[in-house]
């Protein structure tokens, strides 16, 4: 049996644009139901789809992943970071960089905390005192 520090990896890039969200003194996250966060917190976002601007992404994977429309945001930070996760039986070594917006306008009349999209199991309002008692991604972690 191979010890996992000398199994090949897979090495994966991905780009990920995402929002934060903030109400008085709440966050919007989504629960990950897979790939390196999963059964974490994170922003609602994802990667572009082919020819679609930052805005766009923006817009449809906030409103995929949580119903709220997003009328603007403002650049906030920028990041990126290696992620290790077991996918199966392979260990993915994921470059993982991260174009975090700031919401600064939005619709939540259409909030829907139930969806379950591709990766997400839902998502919720959360109090930003109890963020330190939640299991949070990077991206979250990077970002507040």
């Amino acid at each position: 049996m191979k010890n996992q520090s000398t199994e090949a990896k897979i090495t994966k890039f991905h780009l990920g644009i995402y929002a934060v969200i903030e109400d008085e003194q709440r966050i919007l996250l989504v629960k990950k139901s897979r790939g390196p966060y999963r059964g974490m917190w994170d922003l609602p976002g994802g990667r572009p789809a082919h020819g679609e601007t930052i805005p766009q992404t923006l817009q449809r994977e906030v409103r995929e992943e949580t119903g709220i429309e997003l009328i603007d945001a403002v650049p906030h930070t920028n990041q990126a970071f290696i992620v290790e996760y077991k996918d199966g039986e392979e260990v993915i070594s994921l470059h993982h960089t991260c174009l975090i917006y700031k919401a600064t306008q939005f619709d939540s009349s259409q909030f829907r905390a139930n969806i379950a999209e591709e990766d997400v199991a839902g998502c919720s309002w959360i109090e930003k005192s109890q963020l330190t008692h939640l299991p949070l991604s990077k991206v979250v972690l990077c970002a507040i």
